[in-house]
């Protein structure tokens, strides 16, 4: 439940016809050090809104999955279009799981992208859909998320001895 189908450096630097041959349809997206740094109030970064328009224009959907409130995520994400599940309750995979069912997709059809394993690696899995880990935005992180961050070490070395094919990658198939 806690290993990743693929690690990936940052989730932007794959471009959206990688996602499109694999029939990707909808990315569901952690925000915080996964999209936009944890604790940068400024605005929006123009890599991540060209890759969201690019995204769209291969009729790929990003969905902010997070476990922040509405106002929270929209703000960090204002005037980038996307659809926002909030107080997602991660590593529950309810909300997932919901957005699945209200949207008529399929697991196949979906992927959840983000940098810790106790929430969003695991909220996935638990969904039933592909994961991709991504190294954080920032070095540093809230109180809240430094905890998440002890317990996934020991998880990320065994990862890694269990798994030797799964390394940091540039694209999602190499």
């Amino acid at each position: 439940m806690l290993k990743p189908a693929l690690m990936i450096n940052q989730i932007m630097q794959i471009e959206p016809q990688e996602f499109a041959a694999q029939g990707i349809k909808v990315i569901l997206s952690d925000l915080d050090n996964t999209l936009v740094p944890w604790n940068k109030k400024q605005r929006l970064d123009q890599n991540l809104i060209d890759w969201a328009q690019k995204l769209q224009q291969q009729g790929i959907a990003l969905v902010i999955v997070s476990n922040n409130n509405e106002q929270r995520v929209l703000l960090a994400l204002q005037g980038l279009k996307v659809q926002v599940v909030a107080r997602a309750l991660k590593p529950l995979p309810f909300s997932i799981k919901k957005y699945l069912r209200q949207h008529d997709l399929t697991a196949q059809e979906v992927v959840m992208v983000g940098d810790q394993l106790l929430t969003d690696v695991l909220a996935g899995n638990m969904a039933g859909v592909r994961t991709i880990l991504v190294k954080p935005l920032v070095a540093t992180d809230s109180k809240k998320t430094r905890i998440n961050r002890f317990f996934e070490r020991p998880l990320m070395y065994l990862n890694h001895l269990l798994y030797p094919q799964l390394k940091w990658r540039k694209h999602l198939y190499e």
